[in-house]
């Protein structure tokens, strides 16, 4: 991303993406989530705990990433419905 892109982006992610999370169930999913995550770690001797928290540093940059995929994939098509489609 270019930086005007990039400045969009945190702006939708740090002001403007909390208003869309009850439209997705997204408290419910991430308490669910979280209840999981925790029965699993009070399970673990420490060098595993260690490593899931590794994959949950992965799990996070690749959510990251596909928050950014789809900000880029839905500003394409607002500029494609911006342009005049007439011959």
């Amino acid at each position: 991303m270019d930086e005007i892109m990039q400045v969009l982006f945190n702006d939708v992610i740090d002001r403007l993406l909390q208003k869309y999370y009850d439209q997705t169930a997204y408290a419910t999913r991430c308490k669910s989530r979280d209840e999981i995550g925790r029965r699993l770690w009070e399970q673990l001797p420490a060098p595993q705990k260690e490593q899931l928290e590794e994959l949950q540093r992965a799990y996070d940059a690749a959510q990251m990433a596909e928050l950014e995929a789809v900000f880029l994939a839905a500003f394409d098509q607002c500029k494609a419905l911006a342009c005049s489609h007439s011959a």
